[in-house]
């Protein structure tokens, strides 16, 4: 098998070498799965040696990605043959037709192994455009120190949390300790947060029909109940109107929350020898609301595998993306790189014992939800651009909850139905 990277490889020196049944192009950086690309490559080697892998090291930005691909897919390159996607370029990627279809080239078995809400984000007209590679999401981090001081159990529902934050910061009298912080700027974060509330009351973007719904009576409830954090219990500072990831980790930090949910990359710094609050945290799954305790409230992100259209070599593209996918190669990745695997029976394995934390966190996205990317296609910029402004006006009281969410509704049912 003859594995190159496309930035050192030459013309001189691909004519030098032998002749290969199949010839393949890899897209994915070299950053977002680290050392693991290449070990599945070399992996993949010794039982197809007559097959050529060329690793194409594109960006890890997003966006400049995105734009390389965009201009490749358009003029129907037969490469890459597989390439790395953002879970929310899935879906618009399987309407533009740049996905190729899983469902003929794997067998159910195969893909019905991984994570099912993740799969949703892939999954146009029924069918599974892409796999998933790997995961991340928001959890709900808390102060064990806070919790053990005031005899409270870890709150599991939002009334609990609510309540445990009045009692806390009622008994430290400390104007500079909040119960709550999270990223509720207007960014993308916050309509994940949204999700997260929404889906926790038995709500979501979707009714059970697969409607848009996003004024429905459970997620008016939801982001009320948001509102009020901040207006009436003020259990949040302010600034969480302007808070981004890294912002309300940085409160929490310093000592100056109980509670914050943010994405899983603060789990490192949080516990890092100089944080203040290393060896006082510890985390759990996103909260729900009283009575809807298997709610999908963990709302989760990752990059996705799939197989360009145009290529010459799709069966032996599958193959590759089985192999580069499956249990074996993610087990791998999570023990030695500290990747979240997208096949939840993973992290049942012996071998994660090693990474509590990562097998924690995997706990958590059984309760996944992902946001409404497959069914938006290429609008779904637009509708998160939507949701966070119509919930941006709801935190801020410039309207009330349901005229802002009654706003996106008819907003959403117009770009949608274009």
């Amino acid at each position: 098998m003859k594995f190159t990277i496309s930035a050192l490889a030459t013309a001189a020196a691909l004519t030098a070498l032998p002749g290969f049944a199949q010839e393949l192009v890899l897209s994915i950086g070299s950053r977002g799965y680290g050392p693991a690309v290449e070990r599945n490559i070399e992996r993949y080697a010794a039982e197809n040696p007559d097959v050529s892998i060329e690793w194409n090291k594109v960006s890890d930005v997003p966006g400049e990605t995105r734009k390389l691909y965009v201009t490749g897919l358009t003029a129907k390159s037969p490469t890459p043959d597989i390439y790395a996607v953002d879970v929310i370029w899935a879906g618009e990627f399987a309407q533009r037709g740049w996905l190729e279809p899983l469902n003929g080239l794997l067998d159910e078995a195969t893909i019905d192994a991984f994570n099912p809400s993740l799969l949703a984000a892939s999954t146009v007209d029924g069918e599974v455009h892409a796999l998933p590679l790997y995961a991340d999401g928001i959890h709900f981090f808390y102060r064990t120190d806070l919790l053990e001081k005031y005899g409270l159990d870890v709150p599991q529902t939002w009334e609990e949390v609510l309540a445990a934050s009045q009692t806390i910061t009622e008994g430290e009298g400390n104007p500079q300790l909040y119960g709550f912080v999270s990223m509720w700027a207007k960014i993308e974060g916050l309509f994940m947060n949204w999700l997260a509330f929404a889906n926790g009351n038995g709500g979501g973007f979707y009714d059970a029909e697969g409607n848009v719904a996003v004024n429905s009576p459970a997620n008016i409830e939801a982001t009320q109940f948001m509102v009020d954090l901040l207006h009436e219990h003020r259990i949040t500072p302010d600034s969480i109107l302007n808070a981004r990831p890294d912002d309300a980790r940085t409160l929490f930090q310093q000592g100056r929350a109980a509670f914050l949910m943010v994405q899983d990359f603060v789990h490192a710094p949080l516990s890092a020898d100089n944080s203040p609050v290393a060896g006082k945290f510890d985390f759990t799954r996103v909260p729900y609301f009283e009575g809807h305790e298997d709610a999908n409230s963990t709302t989760m992100g990752g990059w996705f595998l799939g197989i360009n259209p145009n290529s010459d070599n799709k069966e032996a593209a599958a193959d590759f993306l089985a192999h580069f996918t499956a249990q074996e190669q993610q087990l791998t990745a999570a023990v030695e790189d500290n990747r979240a695997p997208t096949i939840p029976g993973i992290y049942d394995n012996d071998a994660m014992k090693g990474n509590a934390v990562l097998a924690k966190f995997g706990k958590n996205y059984d309760y996944g939800v992902v946001r409404p990317s497959a069914g938006s296609g290429s609008k779904y910029p637009r509708v998160s651009e939507i949701m966070q402004l119509e919930i941006t006006n709801a935190l801020h009281r410039q309207k009330t909850v349901e005229e802002a969410l009654n706003d996106a509704q008819a907003q959403l049912d117009a770009l949608l139905s274009e």
